[in-house]
């Protein structure tokens, strides 16, 4: 059933035969979702964007949570920001709390669960799983935006479906892609994706998104002494930028492009390797990135805050033992032709 307001909510209370509730995203009605949340445990949750009904459906414990925390963010908006601020920082709280999920990509997995794709790809679960797709972090944007009034629509921009926002501010039209710059997002960057704000520092200053400076910049001044004959010249450059990102708040995926970004600008001519493996938690996949150079290894340790050197063998035990996993189309350089052999 259609649910956009108060008359439809009365028509739900008549018919007690619905399962399955469509919500209007984009005439978000802040009772109708006082009233769902309270009362409306016996139905399933998907959107509803003019005419069009989504299919994927989440459970209302899963839509009672995401609900809480939208609103939690709207409430914490400023009564002093404008629209363009507002959308800005919208589209920053989505880039802070809802990351890529490897788990789900065809090219990196023999399998993959149905179930969580279809979770993460409806805009309340990849709020409760903390982990989207191009279809749920667009829709959560227009959503969000809805809330606020603001003009905001769904874009296709490809043969294959992918979606962009297009934001409508003061007769300016601003397209966005909230899906790029994800990885930017958290690593307190610049975004790319974000038609004329990309660099504005006093705005993103001014939504607590930037506190002194983008950490592109610090890491710029940070690594410009940087000798490059040293031989510990990985070593040192990461040990310089963990202690200007906050990886902890950092998804894998992203930490692994930020990170290539970072070795091709400052040491393009370096043979340095990103491989994504995984702790095999059955039946949970916990994604990791180890990075290569010279055949030593090193990982991101989350209790220490720091990055640290594993031992090859170490490694290859664990592999062995199927405590690690790599994911499809990984290709790893060992140091001996015995490891090469483990991992084949």
């Amino acid at each position: 059933m259609n649910i956009s307001t108060m008359d439809d909510i009365k028509k739900l209370k008549e018919n007690k035969k619905v399962k399955y509730i469509n919500l209007d995203i984009i005439n978000p009605n802040l009772e109708v979702i006082y009233y769902l949340i309270e009362n409306g445990e016996k139905y399933s949750y998907a959107e509803k964007i003019n005419n069009k009904k989504g299919y994927i459906y989440v459970s209302h414990d899963i839509f009672k949570q995401a609900e809480l925390f939208i609103l939690e963010v709207i409430n914490r908006i400023s009564i002093y920001l404008n629209e363009i601020e507002i959308s800005r920082y919208l589209y920053i709280t989505i880039g802070k709390n809802i990351g890529y999920d490897i788990n789900i990509l065809p090219d990196k997995n023999e399998t993959f669960n149905l179930k969580n794709i279809n979770m993460i790809n409806n805009l309340w679960g990849s709020i409760y799983q903390s982990k989207g797709t191009n279809i749920s972090l667009t829709k959560l944007y227009l959503y969000l935006c809805s809330f606020m009034k603001i003009d905001c629509k769904l874009i296709t921009t490809s043969k294959l479906g992918y979606l962009k926002n297009v934001l409508t501010i003061q007769n300016r039209t601003i397209i966005v892609d909230i899906t790029q710059d994800i990885p930017y997002i958290q690593g307190d960057f610049k975004t790319k994706n974000f038609l004329g704000y990309d660099d504005n520092l006093e705005l993103d200053k001014k939504i607590g998104y930037i506190k002194e400076d983008y950490n592109e910049n610090q890491i710029e001044k940070s690594l410009r002494s940087i000798d490059y004959s040293n031989e510990e010249i990985v070593p040192n450059i990461l040990e310089k930028t963990a202690k200007i990102l906050n990886i902890n708040n950092i998804k894998p995926i992203e930490l692994s492009i930020i990170y290539e970004k970072i070795f091709a600008k400052y040491c393009p001519n370096f043979d340095i390797k990103i491989n994504n493996l995984y702790m095999n938690n059955y039946p949970q996949k916990e994604h990791f990135i180890l990075i290569n150079y010279n055949n030593i290894y090193y990982s991101y340790n989350y209790t220490k805050k720091t990055f640290v050197e594993i031992n090859e063998n170490e490694i290859i035990k664990n592999i062995e033992e199927q405590k690690i996993g790599i994911y499809l189309n990984e290709k790893i350089s060992l140091a001996t032709n015995k490891k090469r052999n483990a991992l084949s």
